[in-house]
């Protein structure tokens, strides 16, 4: 409040010296008129210095209320700053675990691949080679169990299929193979089995950078498509899906196009898993977001906003 009292004294100061210059314009005129004058001249004067006091009165309040204002701004400013420090250590304690539970899911995944080829298949595969056995052994001697038998050889061969499929999906991404051909090998996989064509579009420059720690961002990446493209073929009904990947200035983008039926995958939104994929995006601070296509069929749009590559060589 210094300044109030400087302007107050200051106030003081200049109707003081409105008065003194009232006395002496008075005493410099005639007697006659040096009353009257006199009195015109001190009221002009002191209503002269009234306005200036009430002006400095106004500019004193003013002045107050920026510094307050100004005082205010600073106290939210620290306050948004120590907000954002915490929601940022939040950020990166939660993308940690988040990381921690894909690297525990990948090895689990990765167990039971391990034990479904090495149990399971080899399993299989003794049953269809004694299956082999009995059609070669019944060939010409006893016919429908030949033909039952090779009919059995058929439907086994499909269920060894089945289970590469299995494999493969649960199989971790292999960091040496890169993130072009993972891509790459899904989408004829998925094409082999289901029947349905598909379309791979790679942005150029979208590569990997030496800074960056690219196997998060790839991880997710991969297993989010392979969820988009189990319900392209589920629940979608589509004869054509696109997958475009790049690099934009945001961050990594995926988006897979169906021309199937939206309205019968919309119906059952977490059929394919994509809705826990949408809690692990999001943890990580991107966007998973899934709508109708313009043309038909379903759109799913994948945002990941980090610096971590791809490695799509």
């Amino acid at each position: 409040m210094k300044t109030a009292g400087y302007l107050s004294a200051s106030a003081i100061a200049v109707a003081a010296a409105l008065a003194c210059a009232a006395c002496v314009f008075g005493a410099a005129l005639p007697v006659s008129t040096a009353s009257f004058s006199v009195l015109t001249t001190l009221l002009w004067l002191l209503g002269a210095g009234g306005a200036i006091c009430l002006l400095l009165r106004r500019a004193i309040e003013a002045d107050d209320r920026a510094h307050e204002l100004a005082a205010r701004l600073v106290g939210e400013q620290d306050a948004r700053a120590k907000l954002e420090t915490i929601l940022s250590d939040t950020q990166t304690v939660l993308s940690k675990v988040v990381r921690q539970q894909d690297t525990a899911r990948d090895g689990e995944r990765g167990r039971i691949a391990r034990d479904i080829h090495e149990e399971l298949g080899q399993t299989l595969l003794t049953l269809r080679v004694e299956l082999c056995l009995l059609q070669a052994a019944s060939l010409g001697v006893h016919p429908s169990v030949h033909q039952k038998a090779g009919a059995m050889v058929g439907t086994l061969d499909l269920a060894l299929h089945s289970l590469r499929a299995v494999v493969n999906g649960l199989r971790p991404l292999a960091l040496g193979e890169g993130l072009r051909s993972a891509v790459e090998r899904q989408l004829d996989e998925f094409t082999r089995l289901n029947g349905i064509a598909h379309r791979l579009d790679i942005a150029p420059g979208t590569l990997s950078e030496p800074e960056c720690a690219p196997y998060e961002a790839e991880a997710l990446l991969y297993r989010v498509l392979q969820e988009a493209l189990s319900g392209v073929a589920y629940h979608a009904s589509a004869t054509e899906v696109v997958v475009a990947i790049a690099r934009r200035r945001e961050g990594l983008t995926l988006r897979v196009d169906d021309n199937g039926d939206a309205s019968r995958r919309n119906a059952l939104p977490c059929a394919c898993g994509l809705a826990g994929m949408r809690e692990r995006v999001e943890a990580s601070g991107g966007a998973l977001h899934i709508a109708a296509a313009p043309g038909g069929g379903t759109a799913l749009s994948l945002l990941l906003p980090c610096t971590q590559g791809l490695a799509l060589s």
